[in-house]
């Protein structure tokens, strides 16, 4: 590993705040990320990260070489995005952000097929929940993100990429199973498993519910979980049922590990948007992502 990888990686574990979540990012085991943050604090005799509870933070110096390396990364982005445009080649590092919806469905497969077309180039997809990769956008530690819900915010620029829609899902052994209809009212009552507050999907639904003069203190929510991915686990281990992006959950209703339950006269439906932080213009490697993202995804969101 080169001395820019291993700054990489320290960025990188600095914004996730987690060696794991680090490693996923990059593609890495957590072994070796830990190997190039000894190796990096070696090389500058210094420590650079330290555990506070289940966070890992930078230290003083740990900000200092960060900030550092932030400029020489995003200078090097840039130098080989000018030798790309004058060899017609694309290359370089693209880092984006996707709330559950599309980053667990939609989003790995078009960065994929980007990644076919373009094999020079490196991506990585940061996933979490909307108000943490508007963060990240804000913050420029990711140069695109696609979430489910907008922010008034004069920094970032929010626009329409993909309409979505929240569905209620079981496991194929639940009663609701061989009904595929409910009461609105039975949704009230129902033990729910919800994401963490900040979801774009639990904002959609409090909004709805805010129509209906209602709020989420009046549902049975016997659970709040931070990604996706976990609300589905317990939802096919039988803990209850959820509302969740239908982007995001296409296979397991493909393979019936979970059914689809419409519920009378609720339908949730709302916009994905792609946002970009205005006070830099995106770089010419975003900008041909974006352009393709926009072509491409119908096919790979089944649509």
């Amino acid at each position: 590993m080169s001395r820019m990888d291993e700054l990489t990686t320290l960025c990188r574990v600095i914004e996730a705040k987690s060696f794991s979540r680090a490693a996923e990012t990059l593609g890495l085991t957590q072994p070796a990320v830990s190997m190039q943050m000894k190796a990096l604090e070696e090389a500058y005799g210094a420590e650079l990260l330290h555990r506070s509870g289940f966070e890992i933070l930078p230290t003083e110096v740990g900000r200092l070489v960060y900030e550092y390396a932030c400029q020489i990364l995003r200078l090097y982005e840039e130098s080989q995005q000018q030798v790309q445009s004058l060899s017609g080649r694309l290359a370089g590092s693209l880092w984006i952000g996707a709330s559950s919806g599309p980053g667990e469905g939609l989003l790995p497969v078009l960065l994929g097929r980007f990644k076919q077309e373009h094999p020079a180039i490196r991506v990585g997809l940061r996933v979490g929940d909307s108000r943490e990769i508007l963060e990240a956008v804000f913050s420029r530690q990711l140069e695109l993100g696609f979430v489910g819900r907008l922010r008034r915010d004069r920094h970032l620029t929010f626009e329409p990429f993909l309409n979505d829609q929240l569905v209620l899902v079981a496991p194929a052994s639940h009663p609701w199973a061989k009904l595929r209809t409910i009461p609105y009212e039975e949704l009230l009552t129902a033990p729910l498993i919800l994401q963490q507050q900040g979801s774009g999907a639990t904002s959609v639904l409090q909004d709805a519910l805010r129509e209906q003069g209602l709020s989420l203190r009046e549902l049975n929510v016997v659970m709040e979980l931070g990604l996706q991915e976990s609300a589905k686990a317990a939802v096919q281990a039988g803990f209850g049922v959820t509302l969740i992006s239908r982007l995001g959950v296409r296979e397991e209703l493909e393979t019936g590990k979970l059914v689809e339950i419409d519920v009378e006269g609720f339908a949730l439906r709302r916009q994905i948007y792609v946002c970009y932080n205005r006070s830099a213009p995106l770089s010419s490697l975003a900008q041909t992502f974006l352009d393709f993202a926009n072509q491409a995804k119908g096919g790979a969101s089944g649509g």
